[in-house]
């Protein structure tokens, strides 16, 4: 026995291959554009990158100069030679006096 209701032609027509195709070129576009994002990503993180290691770099070589320059001003032998020109001490020991600070209570005669 046939079916009573024939089958509606128009709904034969629908072609899944266009459906599947258009799915599939939404995804390539997709994911191209995602590709070039993560690229363009990835070039900025390492400009970021570099000049970073650049500043550490000019960090280290600025450290190791004020580490030279310290060594330099505090040398015993320069040490010495401003203490002895600038401000007039010498290691002659004859001329120091001790002098005693009272504490404050003794000061008040209490």
């Amino acid at each position: 026995m046939q079916a009573r209701f024939p089958k509606p032609t128009h709904l034969n027509v629908f072609k899944w291959r266009g459906l599947f195709l258009f799915i599939l070129i939404v995804i390539l576009v997709i994911s191209s554009v995602a590709v070039v994002r993560v690229q363009h990503e990835i070039r900025h993180l390492e400009t970021r990158y570099y000049q970073s290691l650049k500043h550490a770099l000019h960090a280290h070589e600025e450290r190791g100069r004020l580490l030279l320059e310290k060594r330099y001003l505090m040398s015993p032998a320069r040490v010495e030679r401003v203490a002895k020109t600038q401000l007039d001490m010498t290691l002659d020991k004859s001329h120091f006096e001790t002098v005693y600070i009272r504490a404050p209570s003794e000061v008040l005669g209490e």
